[in-house]
């Protein structure tokens, strides 16, 4: 408590023209007073009210109860802004009672009692208050009843299991107001917007100490979507219409528009998206929404880059992508990449249909190059897709022409393949980027016959796995396993790019991207029937950012599955990012097989 100041009143107060330049001296000297008197607090006279110090102390209760009691004591409170004159002391002392019961009450004490003492000693005053909380009331009945239009609304149904109190449990009125809250928002985001409490009682009986709670929440009118303005001429009215996934006379649900403003600003179409309902302009119950897009400042983005991966060894890239080629949606990727074991020239154009926040036409088509061990391939492919793809989930068809000149050791072939694939993938995860419990499974089926324009005839499967735990904190286990199966007479009927390999950071570290296959009788790797694999690692968080992993993994590119297995060993240290983790890992082969390679680098999300 701050000291007292002395009020005036308007016109209390006046200094006439007349009297300025006739008295400057009186004028002065009533300055002077009126400034000692706004500054000087009036708490009375004597040595008895001057300036003093309190200590003080509770006792009695600990933990949250004595937390709550010294932020609510008010004489604790005030000491540590001011010092208090005797006279506040004395009446902060005599409402400390009312403060402690007050901060008891809401986990459930009603019946508390304080002892109190104050004494001085000097200049020190000593506030002691001893408190006996007594028995906390306990809930005897809870009723949490809906009225109005929403009242049989399904994502509204059962409102009392919001609220974690029940009968015979200690009535914290935390609790209370946490479950409260909940059900307005619960309401807020179904569209009930207006929704209000007509009645929130905590009825106390002192004598039973017990408590009943009486709840009627009232829920007004579901709020619609009114009408969507959106003035802009970016894309094409009935696609953005598409891209919200909501229309007019909907029900008004703040979470559908925040997921359309996120999906409008996962297309790269715009420089900034917003989706907005403004409920302070509705007409009656509908909503206005308003839709702003930023146009970008530049659609053609230009990029080249230099670096380093296992399967391309250096390598130079260009880039060439347009981000938005008409109001249709249509987007265009183009890249050129010329390595020491692949160079490739790849043209991508994508068409978003029906709901284009998951669903896209693919058309692309590649020339490219590709060297590894004693293998070497030219290809040309140009193909067609559809996509779906959400944040857990993915699946698409596609189908592709492809025709592949190849050289394996000293032999050689040429094959023209029409290849239709399915393939999907499911994750389960808290985060699919930075991943402390996921799974993600994923499959791909691909054939050929020659029957129908191809050269060979082949079944091809392949399925992926990853789970990710975390059985104690800073700590997870890694696992990742892969199984491929290809169906077909004779591996040589078909091109590399079908056949299986292993080694590598995917499959099997300690060994060369495909250095690890069944050789024919002059000693080269001419690609397996069979891809097994599989990896455990433990990880330790041991910074912020950092990571660090020891693991092992074993695998092969088999002709037979009871066909002997590659081993390597290592760690890692991985550094976390927004997009994933980038991570060297140092491996060393267990097995005189393959190619050996000891370090990697590689960025990606954890699933």
């Amino acid at each position: 408590m701050g000291s007292t100041p002395l009020l005036l009143s308007p016109g209390s107060l006046v200094f006439k023209q007349v009297h300025y330049f006739r008295a400057p001296i009186s004028v002065l000297i009533s300055f002077l007073v009126l400034w000692c008197a706004l500054c000087i607090p009036v708490t009375g006279c004597g040595e008895e009210d001057a300036p003093t110090n309190v200590e003080v102390f509770v006792t009695g209760v600990e933990g949250e109860l004595y937390d709550n009691v010294m932020a609510r004591l008010r004489i604790n409170v005030f000491r540590r802004d001011t010092i208090l004159s005797e006279a506040e002391i004395r009446r902060l002392h005599r409402l400390a009672e009312t403060d402690i019961r007050t901060a008891l009450e809401p986990f459930g004490y009603y019946n508390s009692t304080v002892e109190s003492k104050l004494s001085r000693t000097d200049d020190i005053w000593r506030a002691d208050y001893h408190v006996e909380p007594g028995k906390p009331v306990i809930v005897a009945s809870i009723s949490v009843t809906l009225t109005g239009p929403g009242r049989d609304y399904s994502a509204l149904a059962n409102p009392q299991s919001l609220f974690n109190l029940h009968k015979g449990d200690v009535l914290n009125q935390v609790l209370y107001d946490t479950g409260k809250r909940e059900l307005r928002r619960r309401a807020f985001l179904a569209g009930f917007i207006d929704g209000r409490f007509d009645v929130h009682e905590i009825r106390i009986d002192r004598s039973a100490n017990t408590g009943t709670i009486i709840l009627v929440f009232h829920t007004g009118e579901q709020a619609r979507i009114g009408t969507i303005i959106a003035d802009q001429s970016i894309l094409d009215d009935d696609l953005l219409r598409r891209y919200l996934g909501f229309s007019q006379g909907e029900p008004y649900d703040p979470q559908v528009l925040l997921e359309a403003q996120r999906a409008l600003n996962r297309t790269d179409f715009f420089q900034f998206a917003s989706v907005e309902g403004v409920i302070d302009n509705r007409a009656g119950s509908e909503v206005p929404v308003v839709v702003r897009l930023e146009e970008l400042e530049k659609y053609n983005l230009f990029s080249f880059g230099l670096g380093y991966a296992t399967d391309t060894e250096a390598y130079v890239r260009a880039q060439w992508k347009n981000r938005l080629l008409n109001r249709h949606g249509h987007h265009l990727n183009s890249s050129v990449l010329i390595g020491q074991l692949r160079s490739s020239l790849a043209v991508e154009y994508r068409i978003p249909i029906a709901d284009p926040r998951f669903n896209i036409l693919v058309g692309s088509g590649a020339i490219y190059r590709e060297e590894w061990e004693n293998t070497t391939i030219d290809a040309v492919s140009v193909g067609g897709a559809y996509e779906y793809v959400s944040e857990m989930m993915a699946y698409g068809f596609s189908l592709e022409w492809l025709s592949e000149d190849y050289t394996v050791g000293n032999t050689s072939g040429d094959n023209k393949l029409v290849v239709p694939t399915l393939k999907g993938s499911v994750a389960i995860a808290d985060n699919v980027v930075t991943t402390e419990n996921g799974l993600r499974l994923g499959v791909e089926i691909s054939g050929a016959s020659d029957n129908l324009l191809s050269d060979a005839t082949f079944g091809r499967a392949r399925v992926d796995g990853r789970l990710i735990l975390s059985p104690i904190p800073s700590w997870r286990l890694l696992g990742r396993g892969a199984l491929g199966v290809l169906l077909v007479d004779d591996i040589e009927d078909v091109p590399p790019s079908v056949r299986f390999y292993a080694g590598g950071p995917r499959t099997v570290r300690g060994y060369r991207f495909r250095s690890l296959a069944p050789e024919n009788e002059q000693g080269f790797e001419t690609g397996g029937k069979y891809l097994l694999a599989g990896g455990i690692e433990i990880e330790r968080q041991i910074a912020q950012m950092w990571r660090l992993g020891l693991f092992y993994d074993a695998g092969n590119a088999l002709s037979d599955i009871s066909d002997g297995l590659a081993h390597g060993v290592g760690f890692g240290i991985g550094l976390a990012l927004p997009f994933g983790q980038a991570r060297f890992d140092f491996a060393y082969p267990l097995k005189d097989e393959g190619s050996p390679q000891y370090v990697y680098f590689t960025v990606g999300a954890d699933l």
